[in-house]
């Protein structure tokens, strides 16, 4: 799911020779939604829990993107970037203050790490000159909306219940990225190209991408999922040395170790955190507690 994430730096670039991000963010939606409608067609017929819950993830997820766009008209698109990725030291933060969740030592020690990582790999350091104003704080708020999505994902989403959640998440997301562009005018994608990019990003990085979320974070606790989530932009950086063809330097490798290392201490079993080969407890939920253990996704990012 990250590495899909990673992939759209490159295809949204393109896009946006023709399109601008609020049109290509309704666009993008409106197809994951249909997708999601189509290739699900029973997620349509949701108690009303669901719905709500649907919803909800939808208007976390689309006020995420929002923010962190119009946080990027004032600020850099690094700092931008690395405010953004704070939303892995928000999650644990906010799954401890409203879900009770107690974050392990080694959780934390990840969650520096990935922190590190971020940095090294979204921040130009002479953008930091910059100062803080409304583009860093509207970003920030951003990355809570972010970060809020993934709690609730992990307290909403069910074995069950994946598929129609998805639905009307896209669906809200849809709405929402709509109702943002339409007072600049949409511009709807042009040529085979465009809507080529339009299918990647809403099939794939968007009705794919928040399907496997939503089923992922009914086995894997919210705070994992968000150091797991942040290898985004190592993705990006790999797909743009690979196809665009730009160079590694040293600060995108020394970013990359330092995520890669967050990866290793939340996702390594536990009994090998402790030096021991002992069984652990599974992490999946029973169907009565779906998220006791392992109670969410996006951004896909917009940028």
């Amino acid at each position: 799911m990250a590495m899909l994430w990673g992939s759209t730096l490159i295809v949204m670039k393109n896009a946006y020779a023709h399109m601008d991000p609020a049109s290509l963010l309704s666009s993008r939606f409106i197809m994951a939604a249909l997708a999601f409608g189509i290739v699900f067609p029973k997620a349509w017929k949701a108690s009303w829990k669901t719905i709500r819950s649907g919803v909800v993830l939808g208007f976390l997820f689309g006020a995420g993107q929002i923010l962190q766009a119009l946080g990027l008209t004032g600020t850099t698109a690094s700092v931008n970037g690395f405010i953004t990725g704070l939303y892995v030291v928000i999650t644990p933060l906010l799954a401890a203050l409203f879900l009770g969740r107690k974050v392990t030592k080694p959780v934390w020690v990840a969650v520096g790490f990935a922190t590190v990582g971020l940095g090294s790999l979204a921040i130009d350091p002479s953008a930091l000159s910059t100062g803080l104003g409304t583009g860093e704080l509207l970003t920030f708020l951003g990355a809570v909306a972010y970060a809020s999505h993934i709690v609730a994902t992990g307290k909403f989403a069910t074995p069950n219940n994946v598929a129609s959640l998805g639905l009307y998440q896209t669906l809200t997301i849809a709405v929402m990225a709509t109702l943002f562009a339409a007072p600049g005018g949409i511009i709807l994608p042009s040529g085979i190209s465009d809507w080529t990019a339009i299918a990647y990003l809403g099939i794939i990085c968007g009705t794919v991408t928040v399907f496997l979320q939503s089923w992922a974070q009914t086995r894997v606790d919210a705070t994992r999922s968000a150091v797991i989530m942040c290898t985004e932009p190592m993705w990006s950086a790999v797909f743009a040395v690979g196809i665009a063809g730009e160079v590694f330097t040293g600060q995108m490798i020394l970013g990359a170790i330092a995520i890669m290392a967050a990866m290793f201490l939340v996702v390594r079993p536990a009994g090998r955190r402790r030096g021991t080969f002992a069984p652990t407890t599974s992490t999946i939920p029973s169907p009565a507690q779906p998220d006791i253990r392992a109670p969410r996704p996006s951004l896909d990012r917009l940028i």
